[in-house]
């Protein structure tokens, strides 16, 4: 059979760690073919070589038929190959016309850029998706999820014949998710063939004809949908490398229901507003109790954890900690009061990439204690590896880069540096987006640990299924207010969807 691309026995290593080992991969014309595998398996190492953005020591490309040596992302383009990034490849001070013309501006021969008609193909590539964003915004001011589908829009308006989207649902709600599909599926009609790297599994077997399972590196085995059943219970095996009977309990089942009606209120939301964001949000958690935040992307959730960690200020309303009225108004406040937040961009607001784990991991117990002149260096080793341990991080190596972790386990550290502060209340804002099956078990299991352990844990996630697996009760969020509280039984995806949407 002739494919349209084809990667033979690939091989890449950074630094001496090796990223893919024997790596190969199939793509027929107008086919949707899922890429999945754990953090570190080596799916954005492949992705960035079939872009060009980095060449394989070793193995072989072919694009229908013939070899190719792609030099860089450039030479891909012009091959009709485009990338949508896990890790987005937008420029934040520029708007967002000017990202989606970048590197093919329209210009007159005397080198005058032609605004208009970049205007005019700008406006036509956002209303592809039904991309609701004024073309003249600058992208750091844009929602994350916007961010993401701007990124899709960018890359769709290269009109590519291989499309390649690396984790792009990681920000995205189940409205946006299911615009997206259809696109892909008018992309598919059309013969364009996509490569869809994803670790939601319902997504895999919803859209893709096809899957590649990656591990340690390696290819280790296909799913052709079209003669195998659109099932987990095939996909988890290849991913993880164990046994289907080897972990019957899955990743998402419910919670036990538990009652805090007993429990102190550690937290007490009242009335709660923000210009233009929020209104009348009102709450209570309980020693203990895991709260989530749901209902569609950008209705406020994310304004309810910045303002009580301090990075907005509210306009009106009070917040007390066991009773008593405190004013947060910047996140130092909010740390000293053991509230911590765990932010959305774990790369850009949750790390310093070029520093190690350790590094990582005793900075704010440093700043906090405004440790002057010799650091307990003994002290914070012990609780560094004691930290590695809780968290599961791997390699468990304290001297290793945070840049060189996989994500998943970036996402672990971003946790684990507050756990040595004895945090109270832990705000999580979608932390398992773009992370694997099995460090979501290791979060899930850190959330529920320091839940056991009386700490109070608010939870947003994009993800129905995350609140599912972890809350006592979730809030619904519409339009910037509480419409709903659903507990107990009643937490299921039916329900959440329901409310979301405000159906009755």
């Amino acid at each position: 059979m002739s494919f349209i691309l084809e990667a033979r026995n690939l091989k890449k290593s950074f630094d001496g760690v090796v990223a893919l080992s024997d790596a190969s991969f199939t793509l027929n014309q107008g086919e949707i073919c899922g890429l999945v595998g754990a953090n570190g398996s080596g799916k954005t190492t492949f992705a960035r070589i079939i872009s060009g953005l980095i060449k394989p020591d070793a193995g072989q490309l072919y694009l229908y038929g013939s070899q190719i040596n792609l030099k860089s992302h450039l030479e891909a383009e012009k091959l009709a190959i485009s990338m949508v990034h896990q890790n987005l490849s937008l420029v934040p001070e520029m708007t967002v016309w000017e990202n989606i013309n970048l590197g093919r501006e329209i210009i007159t021969p005397l080198g005058i850029l032609k605004k208009e008609e970049a205007l005019i193909r700008a406006e036509a590539a956002i209303q592809e998706l039904k991309v609701n964003i004024s073309l003249y915004d600058k992208v750091s001011q844009l929602a994350p999820s916007d961010q993401q589908l701007l990124e899709i829009v960018k890359a769709l308006s290269r009109n590519p014949k291989i499309l390649i989207l690396d984790e792009p649902t990681a920000s995205l709600g189940f409205k946006q998710v299911e615009i997206l599909f259809e696109k892909l599926i008018q992309l598919k009609k059309d013969q364009v063939s996509v490569i869809f790297i994803s670790h939601r599994i319902w997504e895999i077997t919803r859209i893709c004809d096809r899957l590649v399972a990656f591990r340690n590196g390696k290819t280790v085995g296909e799913v052709d949908f079209q003669q195998q059943p659109r099932e987990e219970r095939i996909i988890i095996p290849l991913i993880t490398g164990k046994k289907e009977n080897e972990d019957e309990k899955g990743i998402h089942e419910k919670r036990p229901y538990r009652n805090f009606d007993t429990r102190q209120v550690i937290l007490e939301v009242d009335s709660l507003s923000k210009r233009d964001k929020l209104h009348n949000i009102s709450f209570k958690i309980r020693e203990g109790e895991v709260i989530g935040l749901g209902g569609l992307n950008g209705q406020g959730q994310e304004e309810i954890l910045f303002i009580l960690s301090g990075y907005l200020r509210k306009t009106s309303g009070k917040i007390k900690i066991n009773n008593q009225e405190i004013i947060i108004k910047n996140p130092s406040q909010a740390i000293e009061r053991g509230i911590f937040l765990v932010p959305g961009d774990r790369q850009k607001e949750g790390l310093f990439l070029n520093h190690n784990v350790f590094t990582n991991l005793v900075y704010p117990q440093v700043a906090q204690k405004k440790q002057k002149f010799i650091l307990p260096l003994k002290e914070l080793r012990q609780t560094v590896n004691t930290t590695i341990q809780k968290i599961s991080l791997v390699p468990p190596d304290p001297r290793k880069l945070v840049s060189h972790l996989s994500g998943g386990n970036q996402q672990k550290v971003v946790i684990g540096k507050w756990l040595s502060l004895s945090p109270r209340i832990l705000l999580l804002n979608d932390p398992t987006k773009g992370v694997d099956i099995e460090t979501r078990k290791n979060l899930y299991k850190i959330i529920a640990d320091l839940s056991n352990q009386g700490v109070s844990v608010l939870l947003y996630a994009s993800d129905n299924e995350e609140l599912i697996a972890n809350c006592d009760r979730v809030l619904i969020v519409f339009e910037g207010q509480i419409v709903e509280e659903i507990c107990g039984d009643r937490i299921c995806e039916e329900n959440l969807i329901a409310s979301s949407l405000r159906v009755q």
